[in-house]
């Protein structure tokens, strides 16, 4: 089911040192422990511990739920140990199951300051909402009865009621875990919907916040998924001009925005059957290459800056070999990377309560690559699965005096620039940045790591070099299989 919805979002480890026994933190018990992340074998350390919440906080008293987090100590704690909280994406990204890729980036900021990460309701390990998935949940066409269907037997499934899993019911999470942890004042990084969180959090609790994060920003106003095929026409179509702006992709490449077109009307026209093989287990799938299926491949093709750089060679072979294998291949193989990262229930959760009421049909979608595919998939799901409230100020812009840093991939098809240009009206006190020729989650390269590591320790712009940001750039294209002209 999460690869038949992958119109959503999505993102070297050292050893640390722990005690033998358990460290009682507060009324929380944390233990050493093992990190994971889904389809990898690469682990990392950290301490772990359950946040005991009630799942309805109207009811105290009734049902309750287990959140699952990590918590990486400061090594050398500075006399103020702000915290460090971090939001993970999505949604329906386990923060936890992040550590594995964050420990690296963050190593700077640990030498000073804790850093937690709590799996948000409705995703991670023992959530309520979880169901077992399809068989054939790779299959990358949108069947909407399909989908109907998937989402009938989940509700008979889950535990939880997934009234209760929106992101300001969350955010109570985390400011009770704050509190039982005995923090002060704590630091915010959100990335693509965890900036979202971040902002309810900071809404609703702003003497607690010392600085914000926000990388990849979703925009408060915003209703997500509703601008998903406008931006992915705007980010494709950036990428190809780049392409022809370059001379070796130009000369490889010079009619790659007429291929596309071409690519795109066979799709819609006279969509061919493939057979390619499941990057997991090897087995043969047959599919329609029709606009579903060339849509999701584009998409995630266009997330990262090394993907981006596939793009012309993988629509140049598509065209002139009359066979886009390669391409929904290579997607594919995006796609399984993903596996098992994101709760797809919890992500209708939060969908359905905060955009869904907001959502209308947008004709003028009706030609881009997407189309009108999210919005009908939306809409299918979100008949059947509950909705929670939502306050009524969620989605008007507030003001804030707290130092907030904001940074966007100039390529980003989901997250574009102008959404922090907007974003950045809320803050007082704000540097906005755009990596050049980058595409979604841009915090944690070598260069802006360190932006967000000074801006972090100083709470400020003042001594903030961002020179770095002049020499980064886009990965080179590929030319050919091989990759890159040397």
């Amino acid at each position: 089911m999460q690869r038949i919805l992958l119109f959503t979002l999505l993102i070297a480890v050292s050893g640390l040192n722990f005690a033998d026994s358990a460290v009682e933190f507060a009324d929380l018990e944390l233990e050493p422990c093992v990190l994971d992340m889904p389809g990898t074998s690469i682990t990392a350390e950290a301490e772990c511990g359950w946040l005991t919440v009630a799942e309805n906080r109207d009811q105290p008293q009734g049902n309750k739920i287990r959140l699952h987090f990590a918590l990486a100590r400061a090594i050398k704690p500075g006399e103020e140990n702000s915290p460090i909280f971090f939001f993970a994406g999505g949604p329906g990204q386990a923060a936890s199951e992040l550590w594995v890729q964050l420990q690296a980036p963050l190593k700077k900021l640990q030498r000073t300051h804790d850093i937690v990460l709590m799996d948000q309701r409705g995703t991670g390990a023992d959530s309520p909402l979880a169901c077992e998935p399809e068989d054939d949940a790779i299959e990358l066409r949108v069947n909407l009865g399909k989908i109907a269907k998937q989402v009938e037997e989940c509700l008979q499934q889950v535990k939880g009621d997934p009234r209760f899993y929106t992101t300001t019911i969350a955010m109570a999470d985390y400011e009770q875990l704050r509190v039982a942890l005995g923090y002060d004042k704590i630091n915010l990084i959100g990335v693509s919907y965890g900036t979202r969180a971040a902002q309810e959090y900071l809404r609703r609790y702003p003497d607690k916040v010392r600085t914000i994060t926000l990388d990849s920003v979703v925009p408060v106003e915003l209703v997500l998924g509703g601008e998903h095929a406008m931006n992915l026409d705007q980010a494709v179509s950036s990428i190809l001009d780049d392409c022809l702006a370059d001379s070796d992709c130009n000369e490889a490449f010079p009619l790659v925005d007429k291929q596309l077109q071409q690519l795109i009307e066979q799709a819609r026209v006279s969509p061919q059957t493939l057979v390619v093989e499941d990057p997991l287990s090897g087995d043969p799938i047959e599919l329609e290459a029709n606009m579903d299926v060339l849509a999701v491949a584009l998409r995630m093709l266009a997330y990262s800056a090394p993907t981006q750089a596939q793009l012309p060679f993988l629509i140049n072979d598509a065209v002139v070999t009359n066979n886009p294998k390669r391409l929904v291949s290579q997607a594919m193989l995006v796609i399984s990377s993903m596996e098992g990262m994101i709760s797809h229930w919890m992500e209708l959760s939060v969908l359905c309560s905060e955009d869904y009421p907001l959502m209308k049909p947008r004709p003028e979608d009706a030609d881009t690559i997407i189309g009108e595919a999210f919005y009908k998939m939306l809409i299918t799901q979100c008949e059947l699965w509950p909705q929670g409230e939502v306050p009524a100020d969620f989605h008007q812009p507030f003001k804030s005096d707290v130092p907030a840093l904001l940074l966007s991939g100039e390529f980003d098809p989901v997250t574009p620039p102008r959404y922090a240009e907007l974003t950045a009206r809320q803050f007082s006190r704000h540097q906005n940045l755009v990596v050049k020729g980058q595409g979604h989650s841009v915090a944690f390269s070598q260069c802006t790591r360190d932006i967000v590591t000074d801006f972090i320790n100083t709470a400020g712009f003042e001594d903030l070099d961002t020179s770095c940001l002049e020499k980064q750039g886009r990965s080179p294209f590929f030319v050919n299989l091989l990759g890159p002209t040397p």
